[in-house]
């Protein structure tokens, strides 16, 4: 078995602290269901995961509006709706195309407590990041276009805490992503659920950080007895602040113009002291003509 598929307990030292939690954590995702379609609009219960999108009005038509064109050319760039003398929320347009890009709604202290964006441009609504006393505490996400939301984002402090995912897009909680440094993103634990019994399979756990370590600090033994075989590749995060793949290999290095293709498991290739470069064929003696 690949060693990215079932890393060994040794390259997991938390095991004991972390696991328990997963495992509180479905416990709460399949309360009652996995996801309630139903959900309110806050962050709420945990265990009431929103499948819906649900757009908050924002009145940019309103009398009360503040309209502001930013770059002259005739429309509203950014759309600021009033209430009572202070704003409750307003409407943007990054990329001047005049569908909103962003949505961003204002509590009675004048901080943010909730921002609707579309990523994609497509017009429809990609994220609700939700916050309190200005701080995100949690991010609800679609991921595979499919127009439900399948990643839930918890945060602690206004830093990612722990990521609950749906990744094959039926409903239920399937993966469990945790963080022992919040600062590197790119060094998820990641717990799944492959037997579709609700709970973080044990030996489905991947430390993508010491995947990647492992990986490179271990070359494959040589298949002729030469040169040591060196690794092309290595396991790394594709980081969307958490979302859409888990894992890619590095590009591997060229060999004399051409990259080296990749195999399964970790991307390898026999060094050669020539960097791989084709060697030219032995020149044929020419005949005596005489």
């Amino acid at each position: 078995m690949p060693l990215f598929l079932r890393p060994t307990m040794p390259q997991f030292p938390s095991f004991s602290t972390w696991l328990p939690a997963w495992f509180a954590l479905s416990a709460l995702s399949a309360c009652g269901g996995a996801h309630d379609a139903g959900g309110a609009k806050g962050p709420g219960d945990p265990s009431r995961l929103p499948l819906e999108l649900e757009h908050e009005a924002c009145d940019e038509k309103s009398t009360s509006a503040e309209k502001l064109d930013t770059n002259n050319d005739g429309k509203p760039d950014i759309v600021r709706v009033t209430s009572g003398g202070r704003e409750t929320c307003r409407v943007i347009d990054l990329n001047h195309d005049g569908r909103p890009d962003a949505f961003v709604y204002s509590d009675d202290r004048g901080l943010v407590r909730r921002r609707e964006s579309d990523f994609d441009r497509d017009g429809k609504i990609d994220e609700i990041a939700y916050f309190a006393a200005g701080v995100v505490t949690r991010k609800d996400r679609e991921t595979n276009l499919d127009g439900k939301l399948d990643t839930w984002d918890f945060y602690e402090g206004g830093k990612i805490h722990h990521r609950m995912r749906d990744s094959d897009g039926d409903g239920k909680v399937d993966q469990w992503w945790t963080w022992a440094n919040p600062d590197k993103i790119e060094c998820a634990v990641i717990a799944s659920d492959h037997n579709g019994d609700g709970k973080p399979d044990p030996n489905d756990i991947i430390d993508v950080c010491a995947v990647a370590a492992a990986s490179s600090a271990s070359p494959a033994a040589p298949p002729d007895g030469g040169a040591p075989v060196a690794p092309t590749g290595a396991s790394a995060v594709v980081a969307l602040d958490g979302g859409t793949k888990l894992a890619a290999s590095t590009p591997a290095p060229t060999q004399g113009g051409v990259t080296a293709p990749p195999s399964s498991g970790a991307s390898a290739a026999a060094a050669s002291p020539d960097a791989g470069a084709p060697k030219k064929a032995a020149a044929k003696p020419k005949k005596d003509t005489k």
